[in-house]
């Protein structure tokens, strides 16, 4: 087909073409090739960064991950939010710790697998007062974790990514596509007479915050 590009969105990207080219106020019969491309590169490095920033992945996928027993009531898992546990497994001695015994409603959003009993913490000892001196890793947790992206969305599952996520994308998208469209490429500020260009190439304020409510402390 005509005009298509040639690069395609990342696994992790964060929206599509067509809404980002909407965004930008272009026309998809006014974009050729090289510009659809530029546009799904600044997409995909701008879902990186953003990925890079809060150290987590948004787009839903399953994992299975080794951790460590707290000792508490809570075992914080490494993506979030939680969608599905397949199964909590006990590796040293080969048993599935009962579905019933933990629970992710209402703590699933920030990755905590909640068990009343607790999870029971397990190390190795050493020294004459047989301290805990390692953790071990003992439970293996399946789990399906994070968004459904929008150019993952369909009609029976649409897309739950956060609108201001998006938001950001399409930000630093216009940012970055409004350098290249200038062939202003490392320009701060440029100055003739009484014609001056500035662009503002740092992350703005607003999204740094943003980005900090979908990190873990």
């Amino acid at each position: 087909m005509e005009n298509e590009p040639t690069v395609k969105l990342a696994s992790n990207a964060m929206t599509t073409l067509e809404d980002t080219m909407e965004r930008l106020g272009i026309p998809p019969e006014a974009a050729d090739t090289a510009v659809k491309n530029n546009i799904i590169r600044l997409i995909n490095s701008a879902s990186a960064w953003i990925e890079t920033i809060t150290g987590r992945k948004f787009g839903k996928a399953t994992y299975t991950h080794r951790y460590v027993a707290p000792g508490a009531q809570e075992l914080v898992l490494t993506q979030y939010p939680i969608r599905a546990v397949e199964y909590v497994r006990d590796t040293e001695n080969g048993v599935d710790i009962a579905p019933g015994s933990y629970d992710f409603t209402m703590t699933g959003d920030v990755g905590v697998l909640y068990r009343d009993e607790g999870w029971v913490f397990r190390g190795y000892v050493g020294g004459l007062a047989n301290d805990y001196i390692a953790p071990r890793r003992y439970l293996e947790v399946k789990f399906t974790a994070g968004y459904v992206l929008p150019k993952d969305a369909t009609e029976d599952e649409p897309s739950d990514l956060p609108e201001d996520i998006v938001a950001i994308v399409w930000g630093i998208a216009e940012q970055e596509f409004s350098i290249l469209r200038n062939g202003a490429q490392g320009l701060a500020a440029f100055s003739i007479s009484d014609v001056s260009w500035t662009f503002d190439k740092e992350p703005r304020a607003s999204w740094m915050e943003t980005l900090a409510h979908y990190m873990r402390w």
